[in-house]
């Protein structure tokens, strides 16, 4: 016996489930890499442990670049004292993790804040001679001088041991090489009067052979990633003006906001002047008005966001980052902004589930926004401190692969509006075709010969009576000539014509026909002459002419978003299967499906006929 394999489509629903649990484990995947990188920095770029405040370089040989090595680990901590330009030469106060905090840790039995001034100290041994060095960090929250051997070697900002004194740069003020021979370096970074508590970001240190560069870097990728966005948003700006600006205006605010997210980025700092406060509430808030944007043009384009999950989401995110700014600088603040990012990842489902259009729209929405939560996990990562090596120019890159998700999305719509005029017109086409196929069914020879023999026979009953009859059938003769000029009229103005078309089909049948009306909804439109061919088939071809009860009814009624219109008879009915419809009952159902209706016949021999048309309200 043959056994018949069919394959089992997965359905949309799963598939949708399918993505979100790949798109949440790759997202997850992504942050478990990068905090494990995090982890073995040291050991992954040959750098050396930092212990007890030390660090031996031994048969460690130092690259001539920016990021040479990572100097994350257990520094010699001083509170409230610069060793170098006070010239402390006391014990530290004890070790302590950079980057980290000294906000609530215990030192000689005190219990500190997030306020006051600071001195690190490590020492180098066994570091390669004849290199030029410096320690540094860019885009630090705070100000701070670095000196090797009591040199002043790097300085950013400028300091005081009173807040109000400080001015923080976050780039490079000034710069003196240290040129190494071979002996022990001692490392002092001091930093100035703060209220967050500490080195949240580790120094690196950069070498160079030749005293006058420190290796390449990827700015001029930077500056082809400004130019390349700075062409998406005018594009996008242009485009929508022309085209779409007054119906979605979602699109180009998106790349306005995420154009000045990246403008107020680590990325870009060296080319827009900003101080490091004002950049990272800057970058804050375009990261919210993106995110908000963002979320907007998804409910724009087929997302169905749910909106009490919309306001509770909004209620929680609003919580946290209060509690976020008000635990700034402490140890709880990494747990409040984490929780805003997964705030923010819980999107992910409905903005894939929610989603009716196709497959290609909603699998780059999520990509898109999966790659936009992972640049905001790198970036609250990185202002927290919880990264020792720099993210600069990552979000550079992700912006790429963001703009080309979004340049994916635009370019599939352009075509699905493309697609979609084209079948405007030529449904613009087969309407006039119809039109003209239903016009020509109409208008036949035998009903108006059949009409002129009622009214010559009416003619005979009174001369009152034929011309009440001629203005019916010039009405009728009226309504065909001017149907070519409509589309769509109100459903109460149907109803009137197939009044008028039964007065006169009963002129023939003296009288013997009955049509029922039970109306309940009446507020919607409905083609031109498309109800008179159901009319017309009910008394030509059910019998009803030959019951003492036969009857013809038209009713309405609205149900959920559609209108339901029913033309029945209690005729003899027939089977459905086995008889092909005529050329009026094609026309009008081909003029119904025009505007998104469905027409269905049911019959069973003597049980008599129902047409039923469902009409969305939209």
């Amino acid at each position: 016996m043959a056994v018949l394999n069919r394959k089992k489509k997965i359905s949309a629903k799963t598939a949708q489930i399918i993505f979100c649990i790949v798109m949440y484990t790759l997202l997850a995947l992504f942050i478990v890499i990068l905090f494990v990188f995090n982890s073995n920095y040291s050991k992954i770029y040959k750098s050396p442990q930092i212990k007890d405040g030390k660090a031996d370089f031994s048969n460690i040989d130092i690259p001539p670049r920016d990021v040479a090595c990572n100097l994350a680990g257990k520094w010699e901590f001083f509170y409230n004292k610069w060793i170098v330009t006070d010239g402390y030469d006391g014990d530290c106060d004890g070790l302590i993790d950079i980057p980290g905090l000294w906000t609530y840790k215990n030192f000689n039995g005190d219990r500190l804040p997030k306020t006051g001034y600071a001195s690190y100290r490590l020492t180098l041994e066994n570091v390669q001679s004849d290199i030029d060095i410096k320690v540094y960090r860019l885009y630090c929250n705070f100000a701070y001088r670095v000196f090797i051997n009591g040199q002043l070697n790097y300085r950013s900002g400028e300091l005081s041991k009173d807040i109000s004194g400080t001015k923080v740069t976050g780039i490079s003020d000034e710069i003196h090489p240290y040129r190494t021979d071979g002996n022990t370096l001692e490392i002092v970074i001091e930093i100035s009067a703060m209220t967050t508590g500490g080195f949240n970001t580790a120094p690196w240190l950069a070498a160079s052979k030749t005293g006058n560069s420190y290796g390449t870097n990827l700015r001029s990728f930077n500056y082809i990633a400004l130019g390349i966005t700075t062409s998406a948003v005018a594009i996008s700006i242009l485009t929508y003006a022309f085209f779409r600006y007054k119906r979605d205006i979602t699109a180009p605010a998106f790349m306005i906001a995420l154009y000045c997210h990246f403008l107020f980025s680590k990325d870009m700092l060296y080319v827009i002047p900003l101080s490091i406060p004002t950049a990272m509430i800057l970058q804050l808030l375009s990261a919210i008005v993106t995110f908000v944007i963002l979320i907007a043009h998804f409910r724009r384009n087929g997302s169905r966001l749910n909106k009490t999950y919309v306001i509770v989401t909004s209620a929680f995110a609003t919580l946290f980052t209060a509690l976020s700014i008000a635990f700034y600088g402490t140890p709880l603040e990494p747990s409040f902004s984490f929780i805003l990012f997964g705030i923010g990842c819980s999107y992910l489902v409905p903005i894939v589930l929610g989603n009716k259009t196709q497959t290609i729209q909603w699998s780059v929405n999520g990509m898109l926004f999966a790659f936009l939560m992972s640049v905001f996990c790198f970036e609250i990562s990185d202002w927290l401190g919880l990264l020792v090596f720099g993210t600069e120019f990552i979000f550079t890159f992700e912006l790429m692969i963001i703009l080309a998700c979004f340049a994916v999305l635009w370019i599939w719509k352009l075509a699905k509006t493309a697609r979609t005029a084209i079948r405007a017109s030529e449904l613009e086409c087969e309407l006039s075709a119809v039109k003209n196929q239903a016009l020509k069914a109409q208008i036949k020879p035998h009903f108006v010969y059949n009409s002129l023999t009622a009214i010559q026979a009416r003619y005979r009953d009174g001369l009152d009576e034929g011309d009440k009859a001629i203005e019916q059938f010039a009405k009728h003769l009226r309504l065909i000539t001017d149907s070519n000029s409509k589309d769509t009229i109100p459903f109460e103005e149907e109803v009137r014509n197939v009044l008028n078309y039964f007065e006169l089909e009963n002129l023939r049948a003296r009288g013997k026909l009955n049509l029922l009306l039970d109306l309940n909804y009446t507020d919607f439109y409905v083609p031109v002459l498309s109800l008179q061919p159901l009319v017309e088939n009910a008394i030509r071809h059910s019998g009803i002419r030959q019951r003492q009860d036969g009857y013809i009814e038209l009713t309405s009624d609205k149900r959920d978003d559609f209108v339901i219109v029913t033309v029945c008879d209690n005729g003899n009915g027939f089977d459905v299967t086995a008889t092909r419809s005529g050329v009026g009952i094609e026309n009008t159902q081909k003029r119904f499906e025009l505007i998104n209706a469905q027409m269905e016949i049911t019959s069973k021999p003597n049980c008599g006929t129902q047409v039923t048309i469902k009409i969305p309200l939209e």
